[in-house]
This record gives C-alpha cells, sequence and structure tokens, in this order.
C-alpha cells in the first residue's frame, strides 16, 4: 500500500465542514464524530490553488491524547500517517488531526469512502469511516475585497445563504500569512479599515481571507495580504 507521511503546518482551526460517521468499531475510545473538507489555498493571485485534504477526528476520550492517526483511501489504495496529529480546541470540543494531507503523485484528492484508524497514547486503537464527495467552485474570485459591509447580512433568503460561502478572515502574527494565528472568525461589524483591525490586534501584521462551502465541503483559503 502506497503511504504519505504528512508534515501538520497551522490552519484555520474554528471552523469545519461536516461528514458523518458511518461507523466505528466498539474498540474504546469510540470516534464521535469526523470532519473533513478539502482546502484549495492560493500563494498568490497569479498562481492556481495547491489541493490539499484537511481530516480531524473527535474521540469518546480525550483528543489530546492522540498519538497516531491514519486515513485511508482502500479502493485507491492510498495512505496518509499523521505521526504527530494537531490538537485544536474549541470550546469544551477537542480534535486531533491534519489539514496537510497532500494529494498522492500530483493528482487530486480521490472521493470516495475513507477509513480513519485513530491510535491513543495506551496504544488503544478504533476506526471509523467517512465519505468525500466535494465539489469544485468554478471561477471564484480571488482579489476579494478585505472589508464587507456587514450591516446587510441576514436579507438574503434561505436558499440564497445556502450557496453563499461562510466567509471568515484569519489575522496573523507576522507578514505573508504566517506565525501565530490571532483571530478567525466573521468580520467584526466594526472593522472598517487595517487601522480598525490593528487598535484590536496590534501584533497583527497580515491577513487571509477564508471560505468555507459545507455543503460542497470545500474550504479555499485567499493569499495573505500585508498590513500596511
Amino acid at each position: 500500500m502506497k503511504s504519505f507521511t504528512c508534515v501538520p503546518f497551522f490552519i484555520f482551526s474554528a471552523i469545519f465542514i461536516a461528514v458523518s460517521l458511518c461507523g466505528c468499531s466498539n474498540t474504546v475510545p469510540d470516534l464521535t464524530s469526523v470532519e473533513a473538507v478539502v482546502v484549495y489555498e492560493y500563494s498568490s493571485v497569479q498562481e492556481p490553488p495547491e489541493q490539499r485534504l484537511s481530516v480531524f477526528t473527535q474521540s469518546s476520550a480525550d483528543s489530546a491524547r492522540a498519538m497516531k492517526i491514519e486515513v485511508l483511501h482502500p479502493e485507491e489504495q492510498i495512505q496518509w500517517d499523521i505521526a504527530e496529529p494537531l490538537i485544536l480546541y474549541n470550546g469544551s470540543k477537542v480534535w486531533a488531526g491534519s489539514a496537510s494531507l497532500m494529494p498522492p503523485y500530483f493528482g487530486p484528492i480521490p472521493q470516495g469512502n475513507y477509513t480513519i484508524k485513530y491510535t491513543d497514547l495506551a496504544g488503544e486503537i478504533t476506526t471509523g469511516d467517512f465519505t468525500l464527495n466535494y465539489l469544485e467552485i468554478p471561477e471564484i474570485s480571488v482579489e476579494q475585497p478585505i472589508f464587507i459591509d456587514t450591516s446587510e447580512e441576514g436579507a438574503s433568503s434561505s436558499e440564497e445563504k445556502a450557496s453563499e460561502p461562510i466567509r471568515k478572515l484569519a489575522l496573523y502574527s507576522e507578514y505573508d500569512g504566517k506565525g501565530s494565528l490571532l483571530y478567525f472568525e466573521k468580520q467584526n461589524s466594526g472593522w472598517k479599515s487595517f487601522d480598525d483591525l490593528s487598535e484590536n490586534y496590534s501584533e497583527a501584521k497580515s491577513l487571509r481571507i477564508c471560505l468555507d462551502y459545507p455543503s460542497k465541503q470545500v474550504r479555499y483559503i485567499l493569499p495573505a495580504q500585508n498590513f500596511n
């Protein structure tokens, strides 16, 4: 079986696209949820986006005790080994996984059924399944305005909202979208300029716009923009 070792790196951690957990083994701890999304990240407006897979799982025990996670696509005989899972905290929930699973041999992330194997620090192993049927969004505008008028939010119909992405801003402590993630949430209604951001996050030096399409299992991460 071909094996592709993943090296975790910093990601947008607050929002994930939910994928139904099709089955778990009876091994303790059980996997209570698996969330996966295909990420398209733009390094610049000139270059096409890089595709990768983000997979995180939550167990009935403490997910911070995850020692190793394996993600397998049995049909394609592909396996990603996450030797050092990234641990994310969202309120009382703890997730373990990686957002840097690269496509095999520069091909696309495979569609279909996946198996995930979770090993905790005690060596206990449990498995689960999830399905990935993502749809790429055609002709996305990479050069989007950073600051938008949020006063009109809520005026759209439910059908229009379903087709629109969840738009968030990510603020970083270093230039070019690097360093610590200081903020990752919807735009504050009071932010109209970089000066407004700096008043709240004086240590921020760059930002990125993130567009999530939950129904399509896709996330777009737009190029980093540095503060003046």
